[in-house]
């Protein structure tokens, strides 16, 4: 991915594979020149040490100690989003296994997940591809400030999510309305706190009853700014060869998924 193409991508992906970048050129520039056994001509060819690099890391697989390892044939399988055919496990030798989820139909291929199915922009960042499969994204609700009361109501990429149904997830609204008590309405924010701490769920579902018309116009707020957004960075591409940058194609699409999820919200709940 092209400097160029990281300016085309919103900006928790652009963060994302700028890491990836990143991780990739120190060990280009430094590691691989700490190697005794390879000669000056490997150690110095870095089309060669970045495409080595790249199969490595995309077919490694994660052991339970935090390291990466290749696993013959267990680097075969592909992703899988929600259903994943393949369930990798580790004995106490560290000897790695394969076990189907269930009963597997002839002809049916065997893939494994790479990571969380409601977060497509790390596999795009990782491994270039896009799940389009996926059920859902991080809602790209970012505050300037997250303190501990938004992570106790939930405020997790994780869990902050907009589903390609058009539903938002619960965290989603309890973030917004906490935003919203905690300029306007401090002892409505701790009746806020103190009911999701209890499980008080008719005195939380109270609060968002009341404040609605607030908590639904900062989400709409939110929407159209990241749609308007996700128009001006896909306008950049205009007139770029793909040829120098060959991801705008996949950024495109990336951006059009986002921006598909982020439609059908907004029809779910303002009805266009």
């Amino acid at each position: 991915m092209t400097p160029f193409c990281c300016l085309c991508l919103p900006s928790l992906m652009r963060k994302l594979a700028v890491k990836e970048r990143g991780n990739m050129s120190r060990l280009s520039v430094s590691s691989i020149k700490l190697i005794p056994f390879l000669n000056d001509d490997t150690k110095y060819d870095t089309d060669l040490v970045n495409w080595v690099y790249q199969i490595v890391y995309t077919r490694a697989v994660e052991s339970p100690d935090g390291d990466l390892k290749i696993v013959p044939m267990g680097d075969m399988f592909n992703h899988a989003g929600e259903y994943p055919e393949i369930e990798p496990s580790y004995d106490e030798e560290g000897n790695y296994y394969a076990y189907t989820t269930y009963d597997i139909p002839p002809n049916t291929p065997l893939r494994i997940s790479y990571g969380d199915p409601t977060n497509p922009s790390f596999l795009f960042a990782r491994y270039g591809f896009l799940d389009d499969t996926t059920p859902a994204t991080f809602c790209k609700l970012i505050p300037p400030h997250i303190n501990k009361e938004m992570e106790e109501l939930g405020y997790c990429q994780k869990r902050m999510l907009f589903y390609k149904t058009g539903d938002v997830s619960d965290e989603v609204w309890d973030v917004l309305l906490y935003q919203h008590l905690s300029s306007t309405k401090i002892g409505d924010k701790r009746m806020l706190m103190t009911s999701h701490r209890e499980g008080d769920y008719e005195t939380k579902q109270m609060l968002h009853e009341k404040y609605y018309g607030e908590t639904s116009g900062l989400l709409l707020e939110h929407i159209e700014g990241f749609i308007a957004q996700l128009d001006k960075l896909s306008g950049k591409v205009e007139g770029r060869s793909v040829e120098e940058h060959p991801r705008l194609p996949l950024i495109l699409k990336h951006n059009q998924f986002v921006r598909d999820t982020f439609m059908t919200v907004r029809n779910r709940y303002f009805g266009y």
